[in-house]
């Protein structure tokens, strides 16, 4: 193989450079190229595409790094993110093991945050949350295991009707909330019999 020209790939990150070569362009870092001595001439197959690969496995890291400084994110989630952007399984296998190695993911901890920040949803539409998300089931009911629908269905409501006037349309538009919040009829029926409020009222 011979490298015919290693140019800057944008201005923006002046980390990565396109390796042109007489079989293709190829991306690779700045650190691989100046650690392996990448430069313009004919370099061995096998030792170019490791340098190939290992500059993936930089550049990928980074890229999930970038990608969850601005919200968590689970383990599912990065790969979906890394296959989206065209990285091998054998790239994202090695970016998913050094992510949980510096506990930048961490499933555990994304469904005990989602948690706390959802409080307001129902165990069941919790637990779907979380499966959507990627996390595993084991995990998703360990960490759902301590939800109380009656306790947080009761809270919810009493919330609701606070300085309002308990009448049918009031209690109707309850109703409505606490289902789109995953509660089913039982739990709202159990919780309308404790404010001692009867859906039939006027």
């Amino acid at each position: 193989m011979e490298i015919l020209n290693i140019s800057l790939k944008s201005k923006r990150n002046a980390n990565i450079f396109i390796i042109s070569t007489d079989v293709g362009e190829f991306e690779m870092h700045s650190d691989i190229i100046v650690k392996n001595n990448i430069k313009v001439g004919v370099v061995n197959d096998n030792y170019f595409y490791n340098s190939v690969n290992e500059s993936a496995e930089i550049i990928a890291f980074n890229l999930c790094v970038k990608y969850i400084s601005s919200k968590i994110k689970t383990e599912q989630q990065i790969k979906d993110y890394l296959y989206k952007h065209n990285y091998h399984k054998n790239v994202v296998d090695v970016v998913i093991q050094k992510l949980k190695e510096y506990k930048i993911i961490d499933d555990k901890m994304y469904a005990e945050t989602y948690i706390r920040s959802n409080s307001k949803f129902s165990k069941n539409k919790v637990k779907q949350k979380l499966l959507i998300a990627g996390v595993k089931n084991d995990l998703i009911l360990d960490s759902t295991n301590e939800i109380n629908d009656q306790e947080s269905c009761v809270y919810h409501a009493e919330k609701y009707l606070r300085n309002k006037e308990i009448n049918k349309q009031t209690l109707e538009k309850l109703f409505r909330r606490l289902t789109s919040m995953g509660y089913n009829w039982e739990t709202i029926k159990s919780t309308l019999n404790k404010l001692k409020c009867d859906m039939e009222e006027e």
